[in-house]
């Protein structure tokens, strides 16, 4: 039998129970939730507009300010840098490349390219993530430098020294443009890191890529538009809330003094005088400018005939007593003298009392009374000694090598179209190619290694003597191979010496590997009897 205090206890309990859960049903029904409490992140997304070719230091200028606006100003989040550039200066690229380093350690930064071509793509590399239009031009990854020439003092405007003027030797000049292409395609490895799918030897050629290609390559992370990019650095920011706004527009007292163009190589060496060195993509203006800055001596008129070695400028030959200043000087030596001609009537009179003739890039066609001349002339034991070249300085873009293959192709000597150039091994920059497989023949005594200056091929019926490495590429036909740039004729006492290169003669150019000695052979060829 339970016990009523036991009894007594348990209802008590279970009322308690039934209190609570009512009060608890009342409170249920009497209860309205507060509000949800959201948190809304707003912010700018900051524009910076890097258009047209940075040459100018008030638009870089305009530009640092903008990053450093940016940087400033906390209502800016992040930044897109909208690009449409072929590249500029060197030095201004590379302050404003610095500048978004800057930025990008505060701030996300965006690359959206229309157009990122030599330091248009150096400063894309700096952002976090690229977008690219599909048909965008990206890449040409490269150094372009205007190099310093010589000067003739002056005795009443004086310098210190013999850079003073033109701040660099001539001859080292093109290792200038290496140490700075080592720059800019280490700001690439950095930038792009492990997306990066080539190999920086096929980077560093320079070439274009559309943007599908170049995403695929990885120098671009995705296909998209300005738009598409602004979604993106906002997300970076964790903004959901945000206004677009141009930071060039805000710092800029006037942005119509920026002057969005395409200089010529003639206004950029205006604006800044050789030597200057630019990342920059110029198609059209290469060409314009080797022939405006064509060294006026080069093609002077010239007649003073009786030499021991004749020198032909009657075909508009590309040739002068500067260029051929050190091999004047040790025929000199020889006791030889040298005479020009630019008249081919006075030249062909007086052309059986010369040892050699010498023919350096013509840009007039030989005739073929003119080459029969010159045939029974080698056939009695004259030395017939051609310079070609592939550089615009000295080869008629017109003409190119024809004018002078009308003359050697009798020999079996052939002068090839392009210029041979060699990413791997050089001397200076890649144009430079270092010649090494050198056979044994008349003019190679004590030579191991010359130099070539953007020399042109020269094909033979006999097989060249002097020929390039097997990872040396002609630019027109873009194949690797031994190239041969001295091919010699010689049958009896008939000689002829085919040169693919000029540049090689002149000083200081002539100094370098076992140039000089090549020099010394040829001369002496001339100067022996036999």
């Amino acid at each position: 039998m339970v016990e009523r205090s036991s009894w007594n206890r348990t209802q008590t309990v279970m009322a308690l129970i039934i209190v609570i859960m009512v009060s608890g049903l009342v409170w249920i029904y009497f209860w309205e939730p507060e509000e949800t409490i959201t948190f809304t992140q707003e912010g700018t997304i900051g524009i910076i507009e890097v258009y047209g070719v940075i040459d100018d230091s008030y638009y870089a200028y305009v530009l640092s300010s903008a990053v450093e606006e940016a940087i400033t100003d906390d209502s800016v989040k992040a930044v897109v840098l909208e690009i449409d550039s072929p590249g500029g200066s060197a030095y201004l690229i590379e302050q404003v490349y610095l500048d978004i380093l800057e930025l990008k350690t505060e701030k996300p930064v965006v690359a959206s390219i229309s157009m990122a071509l030599s330091g248009g793509y150096y400063i894309a590399v700096s952002a976090d993530q690229i977008y690219s239009l599909p048909s965008a031009m990206v890449g040409n990854i490269g150094v372009i430098g205007t190099g310093p020439g010589w000067i003739v003092p002056s005795e009443t405007t004086l310098e210190t020294g013999p850079h003073k003027i033109t701040g660099f030797s001539p001859e080292l000049f093109p290792f200038n443009l290496t140490t700075v292409l080592e720059s800019f395609s280490g700001a690439v490895e950095t930038g792009r890191g492990e997306a990066l799918n080539l190999p920086m030897a096929t980077v560093t050629r320079g070439s274009i890529w559309m943007g599908v290609d170049a995403k695929n390559n990885g120098l671009v992370d995705e296909l998209g538009s300005l738009q598409t990019a602004i979604k993106f650095a906002a997300e970076l920011a964790s903004l959901d809330d945000y206004e677009v706004e141009s930071l060039v527009s805000r710092v800029a007292n006037n942005t119509e003094a920026i002057e969005i163009r395409y200089p010529t190589i003639a206004e950029l060496n205006e604006k800044n005088p050789p030597p200057a060195i630019y990342y920059l993509y110029l198609p059209e203006n290469i060409l314009a400018q080797s022939e405006t800055q064509q060294n006026e001596t080069l093609t002077q008129n010239v007649t003073s005939v009786k030499g021991d070695v004749l020198v032909d400028a009657s075909h508009g030959n590309a040739i002068g007593p500067w260029i051929l200043d050190a091999f004047t000087r040790l025929l000199t030596e020889e006791g030889l003298y040298v005479g020009y001609s630019d008249n081919w009537d006075i030249l062909e009179a007086a052309l059986n009392e010369t040892r050699a003739l010498v023919v350096a890039c013509p840009s007039v066609y030989y005739s073929n009374e003119e080459y029969e001349t010159i045939r029974t002339w080698v056939d009695r034991g004259g030395t017939l000694i051609l310079f070609g070249d592939a550089s615009s300085e000295f080869l008629n873009s017109r003409t190119l090598q024809g004018p002078m293959n009308s003359l050697s192709d009798h020999w079996g000597i052939h002068y090839g179209n392009g210029y041979l150039y060699d990413q791997e091994s050089y001397y200076g920059f890649y144009r430079n190619i270092i010649v090494n497989d050198i056979r044994e023949n008349f003019i190679s005594e004590d030579v191991e290694e010359l130099v070539f200056y953007t020399a042109g091929p020269v094909y033979s019926k006999s097989r060249g003597y002097m020929s390039t490495s097997d990872s040396a590429y002609n630019s027109v036909t873009e194949r690797a191979d031994e190239y041969d740039v001295v091919a010699i004729y010689k049958v009896g006492d008939s000689r002829v010496i085919a040169f693919g290169d000029m540049t090689w003669l002149m000083e200081p150019y002539v100094n370098a590997a076992d140039n000089y000695q090549l020099l010394r052979n040829l001369v002496e060829v001339i100067a022996s009897p036999e």
